[in-house]
Parts: C-alpha cells; structure tokens; sequence
C-alpha cells in the first residue's frame, strides 16, 4: 500500500542529505514524500540542487522565546500533516524535528528518527521517547530504546568512487599528492585559519580542495595563494554539490566529525584526519571520531591539542607514507555496513508502514 512519509531536517546539509537520499530510496518502493525544513539558505540551495521542494517550518528562539516558537511550531506542524493526509514522520533532528516529530505523535502517526552521531543530539533524544524506531548512524555509546544500528543514508555516487576519474574531472595530477578540506556544509574557521598555513610549512608540491562554507572562500583562497612557489595548487570553493568527486580524488581528507561527513567517509574509504567541533555539549564529534580512530580508518585530535607544529608534524607524517593511507582506506571500508537506505526501508515498511 502507498504511504504518504514526511521527512524533517533541520538546519544544515547534515541533516537534510540523510532525509534526501532516504526520500529517494522510499519513492522508488511507491511512497509518497514531503520534506519539512527549517527554510535556511543551505537547504534551500540543495533542494533547488536536486528538484525538490519543502515546506518551512521555523521555530527559532532564545529562551522562554524558544519554548513559545516551539509551541507555535507545533501546532503549525500540525495543520502542515493534516494537509499534506501524512501517514508517517520521519525525523533527522533539530528543533523543526522535534516540533513536527510532536505533531505527528499528537495526531496518533508512526513516528522514527534518523541520528547519524554516535551520541544523539537533544532533540533526537526527545523525541527517542515517543519514536517506534530510532535508525542509528554509528553504534551508540549508550543504548538508544528502540535503537537499531543501520549506517547513515548516503548518496548512491558515494559508493561508486574512482580515485584516476575523479581527478582526471577535476583536471588534476596523477602523481601529486590531494588533500581534502571540508568543515561541512557550513564550513570551519579553524580549519579554514590553521590548515592552509600548515599545509604550506610542509614546502611540497600538494594539490587541495578546500570547501570554506559561504562567504570565506576569498579569504581562504589568499591565504593559499603564496604557495605556488613550492607548487601547491588550492582550488577553494565555498561549497559543492559534487562531494563524491571531492572524495574520490584526495589521498587525505581533512575534516570536523559530523555524522554526516564520518558516513561519507565510509563510503568512500578514504583516509583521514578528524578534529572535532569541540563546542557541542556531549561531543558529538569527537565520538563520531573515535568511531573511525578505534578502527586506524582516521587520526583523531581534539581542536584544543592543535596547533600550527602538531597539524605540521601529522600532516608531514601521513603524506610521507602513501602505504599508511591505502591501509586507512581499508581500515575504512571494513566500517562500512552497507546500504543503510535498503535496512531503513525495508524496516519502515515491516514496522511502521504496514
């Protein structure tokens, strides 16, 4: 039987990818979709990226303000499900999660929930309480109540990676190294401050792509631009909607920890070097990291260990062995769990949408 699923994101490429690509997987078995956003610039430039549309749903706050959005949210959630004749929710987290992961438990619908970290945001573990299935990214470093452990929904292109293509599309050298840099889809400003004048120390020829979030790539790209004398070439983009390619290419990648970014990581198999947003409450991740570090798939440093001569010393220490790298790479696929999309599906379809 056809079933009517909203899928809600929250906020950053994090969150809505999963939910793109899962919305894909449950077409393809005749379901209907409706996508749910907080209508921020990001998400509006990866649905207008892959032709798809999303009703906005915003429920931003400070404070007692917070709760009053929340509120407001909700009921708007509400009236948004009934509309749309929804049979079931599926959440990926964030505030616009929990509002409309609330509605739809209000009006009596299935409700799951998409957490890629090892350790479940707030909102994911609200609405954990009211879910009949929390689909886990990564194992849980503490259990999650009807938590099953599926691996995060990635894009089909991520799988399918070509190291010779990928530079050969992106014009680049067979026999110079590539570092990938990429704080997400927001971007980092430690990483776009420490790495480029660490990659230059090193005074060897190196090609990098450097993915600076919106507005920084000028500066980022200045910063790069005194190193061709040595024969680095930086190609700095504020984003992109090829990350598959991205992956592909590099020997190296340099990254935060978000769930999102550890599966693509997987799915790709390439090596790398995690520094972690250190500013979330339960560390996110640094736990997302040591998922990968446990596995020798990545080299895990926490932001606060870092500076310019340790991100010298371990850059200069993982380019000089290219053997070490393909080792990661193996170490990296042997996380991978499959098609998480399928486990996802196929679970949804026996639990929630019989």
């Amino acid at each position: 039987m056809v079933k009517r699923i909203c899928l809600v994101s929250s906020g950053t490429g994090g969150h809505l990818w999963p939910a793109l690509v899962l919305g894909e997987a449950l077409r393809a078995e005749g379901h209907d979709t409706v996508f749910v956003t907080a209508g921020r610039d990001v998400e509006r430039a990866l649905l207008e990226r892959v032709g798809r549309r999303a009703e906005s749903l915003d429920v931003r706050g400070r404070g007692i303000g917070r709760l009053v959005a929340l509120a407001r949210g909700t009921f708007a959630a509400r009236r948004l499900l009934r509309r749309e004749h929804v049979d079931a929710v599926v959440c990926t987290g964030g505030s616009t999660s929990v509002a409309a992961g609330l509605a739809g438990r209000s009006l009596g619908l299935p409700l799951a929930v998409l957490e890629q970290n090892a350790v479940p945001g707030r909102a994911n573990r609200l609405l954990a309480r009211f879910a009949e299935r929390v689909y886990l990214g990564l194992p849980p470093v503490r259990g999650v109540r009807h938590g099953m452990v599926t691996g995060t929904p990635v894009r089909r292109e991520m799988v399918d990676v070509d190291r010779v293509a990928a530079r050969r599309r992106l014009e680049l050298r067979d026999d110079v190294p590539v570092v990938f840099v990429t704080g997400g889809s927001q971007g980092a400003g430690f990483l776009n401050e420490c790495v480029p004048q660490a990659l230059l120390a090193l005074k060897r020829p190196l090609q990098i792509l450097h993915l600076t979030g919106s507005g920084r790539e000028a500066e980022v790209r200045a910063r790069y631009r005194v190193g061709l004398e040595c024969g680095i070439d930086a190609f700095v983009r504020a984003m992109s909607f090829d990350m598959a390619t991205m992956y592909a290419a590099a020997d190296l990648v340099v990254c935060r920890g978000g769930g999102c970014t550890i599966a693509e990581l997987v799915a790709t198999g390439r090596a790398a070097l995690v520094v972690p947003y250190p500013f979330h409450r339960d560390r996110q991740q640094l736990h997302n990291g040591r998922v990968l570090g446990r596995a020798g798939a990545a080299r895990v440093i926490e932001q606060r260990d870092l500076d310019e001569a340790r991100l010298v010393a371990e850059l200069r220490d993982l380019l000089a062995e290219p053997e070490r790298l393909r080792f990661m790479e193996l170490c990296e696929r042997s996380l991978d769990l499959g098609d998480a999309c399928h486990r996802i599906v196929d679970d949804l379809q026996r639990s929630l949408l019989s």
